[in-house]
């Protein structure tokens, strides 16, 4: 059993070590926006990244969508020995990134104005709004080179090399902190030079992909081609639960700010960003531990290894467990000096600012159960069921952000999510039960020792 154990840990490790430190990797590209705009252009500059937030939200659901249905799908051919067929759908991928980035960067320039300005009902708002504004403008530019390099670090996965995933990602985090400090403090461009920073390292990104597939060791064969867009197809219905889940997160974290600034609570959305940032920071390396079990899970499920599956999603899960009370414990000891790392030193941080972020922190460890049983869901190419689990929070938060702030002060509004975790893992619990027992195998097995 004790061999098992390190035999298997070693296994995930080699699929989701890599993985963990680029989403380590991409936290820390995420986390240097709010860094240099909280201490160079000020809480405004936070506040007007909220109003971003829910739209930049629906560009990440593209990747989102192509990074887990893909994996799903590459994965399988590969397993099945089919690896021309896998390098073909790759290159769709790409065509399908490249073709839906582009229309989202026009319609997206085009409608900026018109996203944002529904806020702006006071100068004060206003200044907050063509903050975003510019920032928006300039950042909806860089989609299709996030779209890419979202997909190829799934691809390279699939493709057993997981330790490229974190060259990319930290070539293009390095790129970003670089550039972010040369144009917000030296050359003082404020909002615009943040979006610059991350478009041009996400550009960048997207040339070290082409580099890599056509030139490197790794590049596609020759003959390749495209495969059938019934792949893609495949892959969309394997990845809309995930991507759909996003955007409703956006649309509620649009309607939040709508009721936070309802409310005259405008200090609050700096703590909205704060608090999208620090979860960002410290759960992408959680999902990038399970992100890289499920080509894991799809290749031994798919050549009928069900004891080494089951080792697999056992193993996975205490890891994931582990890693989720750590995070836990960071973020309930050390809340009030995260928030400090983002906020200049003589901004005030108030009581009410640090409840928001505990209230939306208190249930946490529920995220690590929901993550390990939707990876579960993905790596065995269920549909449905990760899409009714991205209904919960339309569900459950919309009428919380409605009727909190009636019977409860209006910093503990963040309750919604924290409410919301544990109902997205209780139904995620109810959901796997019944897609095993559709597999014919036995949840108990997961935790039997064998």
């Amino acid at each position: 059993m004790r061999d098992d154990f390190f035999s298997t840990v070693v296994e995930i490790i080699k699929y989701g070590g890599s993985t963990f430190a680029a989403l380590v990797a991409m936290s820390v590209y995420m986390t240097t926006d709010g860094f240099f705009i909280g201490n160079w252009v000020g809480v405004d500059g936070l506040e007007a990244m909220a109003l971003i937030f829910p739209v930049t939200m629906i560009f990440t659901a593209i990747g989102v969508l192509f990074e887990t249905g893909g994996s799903a799908v590459v994965s399988e051919q590969i397993g099945a020995g089919k690896k021309q067929l896998a390098e073909k759908i790759i290159r769709s991928n790409y065509l399908c990134a490249a073709i839906i980035g582009i229309i989202i960067a026009v319609v997206g320039n085009f409608f900026a104005g018109f996203l944002l300005e529904f806020f702006a009902d006071t100068a004060e708002k206003k200044h907050i709004i063509n903050l975003a504004i510019e920032f928006l403008r300039i950042i909806v530019l860089g989609v299709p080179f996030l779209i890419i390099v979202y997909m190829t670090g799934a691809f390279m996965r699939c493709l057993e090399k997981p330790g490229h995933v974190l060259f990319l990602v930290s070539s293009t985090a390095v790129m970003n902190i670089i550039l972010d400090a040369l144009f917000i403090i030296g050359f003082n461009w404020g909002m615009k030079g943040a979006a610059a920073a991350t478009v041009i390292a996400q550009f960048c990104g997207a040339v070290i992909v082409f580099w890599y597939f056509k030139f490197s060791r790794q590049k596609f064969s020759s003959s390749s081609g495209f495969a059938s867009f019934a792949y893609i197809f495949k892959e969309i219905k394997i990845g809309a639960g995930f991507a759909v889940a996003t955007i409703m997160t956006s649309c509620i974290e649009y309607f939040l700010n709508a009721v936070v600034l309802q409310y005259d609570a405008a200090e609050l959305l700096a703590m909205v960003t704060v608090s999208n940032i620090i979860l960002s920071f410290v759960f992408l390396p959680l999902n990038g531990l399970d992100t890289g079990i499920q080509p894991l899970v799809s290749r031994l499920y798919a050549a009928h290894q069900e004891q080494h599956c089951l080792r697999v999603m056992r193993y996975g899960f205490f890891l994931t467990v582990v890693l989720t009370f750590v995070i836990y414990a960071v973020l309930m000891i050390f809340t009030e000096e995260l928030a400090r790392f983002f906020v200049e030193n003589d901004a005030p941080i108030t009581p009410e600012m640090i409840i928001f972020l505990r209230a939306m922190f208190v249930l946490q460890p529920f995220v690590g159960l929901y993550t390990w049983l939707s990876g579960l869901m993905a790596a065995l190419e269920d549909e449905w069921r990760n899409l009714v689990i991205s209904l919960v929070p339309l569900v459950v938060q919309v009428p919380l952000i409605w009727f909190l702030p009636k019977i409860l002060p209006i910093e503990y509004l963040s309750l919604n999510y924290s409410i919301n975790d544990v109902a997205e893992a209780a139904v995620a619990f109810i959901l796997i039960r019944s897609l095993f027992k559709e597999k014919g195998i036995s949840f108990k097995k997961i935790f039997h020792a064998r």
